[in-house]
């Protein structure tokens, strides 16, 4: 049985097609009275469909082209985006990197020359996952626990004979089936480190401060004393600093600076570390990074110590 569907075959054929359904149900002398019109066969509606298609296709795809011809127009006719690269072409040469150093209130302190070793490395994602995903497992804490069925409470009798009573078996009411009962194969204490080798934790710093700096977002001032600890004066402060969003100030004393820790306490979008608390999950968590002079020298004396294996 084959059956074309009346709807939109005239515009196919030039006319209007026979439906054929089974010669059970209806022959094809009915349907020949009451279409009025000449019966067709299938290989002539077959020959007729393909004949109209040939032209629609001569008429909208391009000369002898045919098939290939049409998705080629559509591909060139397609417009095309062209994504801006965001790094320089020259980032990752380790070349040493000059920066502009100033303050709080935008003055001109001179030029710094930053390590090519550390602040201008190629740029690895791969690396910064890898120490981002140790320094998240290494922070946890591991410390759930759950108690077993000789820590919970309760009693130790067997709560029934062995046999006789038509009901399960039982030997203590401590058991995990029951209410108040263990819990069986439950968490314990533990650490969940794993282990990522110094060079690569290195790598990844690096990786982390060749970003920012590339990127234009990393400031540094000769240092980072604030003219005052009111915290709506440093909000002001920041607010002058280009495209900031959130900001880490890193600082070069062992402690954290007491008076901008107090200008910044209350700004959620303000955060402070000492140089030997710089790391690379605080780095990636905000847009900004300010760091003095000195800071900047102890990273890098930090960066270059030999690794003791």
């Amino acid at each position: 049985m084959v059956i074309i569907p009346a709807k939109g075959a005239k515009e196919w054929l030039g006319f209007h097609p026979w439906t054929f359904c089974s010669q059970e149900r209806r022959g094809r002398d009915e349907l020949q009275r009451r279409r009025k019109a000449p019966a067709m066969s299938i290989q002539a509606i077959a020959r007729a469909l393909c004949s109209r298609a040939r032209l629609v296709s001569a008429r909208w795809m391009p000369e002898g082209g045919g098939l290939n011809g049409w998705l080629s127009e559509q591909k060139r006719c397609m417009s095309t985006v062209y994504a801006k690269p965001i790094l320089a072409t020259t980032q990752g040469k380790l070349k040493d990197v000059e920066v502009k150093v100033t303050n709080f209130e935008r003055e001109d302190k001179g030029i710094a020359i930053l390590a090519g070793d550390i602040f201008d490395v190629p740029i690895r994602p791969d690396i910064v996952h890898r120490v981002v995903r140790w320094q998240l497992a290494k922070r946890r804490e591991g410390n759930h626990s759950t108690k077993g069925i000789s820590q919970v409470r309760g009693t130790g009798k067997k709560p029934g004979p062995q046999k006789g009573s038509g009901r399960a078996r039982h030997g203590s009411l401590r058991g995990p089936q029951f209410r108040k009962g263990a819990t069986q194969h439950g968490p314990k204490p533990r650490s969940h480190e794993i282990g990522l080798q110094k060079q690569v934790r290195r790598l990844g710093l690096k990786v982390a401060l060749s970003a920012r700096a590339a990127e234009g977002k990393l400031k540094v001032f000769d240092n980072i004393q604030p003219p005052s600890h009111r915290t709506g004066d440093m909000e002001q402060l920041i607010a002058g600093i280009d495209g900031c969003k959130k900001v880490l100030f890193v600082d070069e004393a062992e402690k954290v600076n007491a008076p901008l820790c107090q200008a910044t306490g209350n700004l959620f979008y303000a955060n402070v570390l000492p140089a030997k608390g710089l790391n690379v999950y605080s780095i990636l968590q905000h847009d900004t990074l300010v760091m003095s002079i000195g800071a900047i020298r102890r990273i890098e004396e930090r960066l270059h110590t030999p690794i003791n294996r």
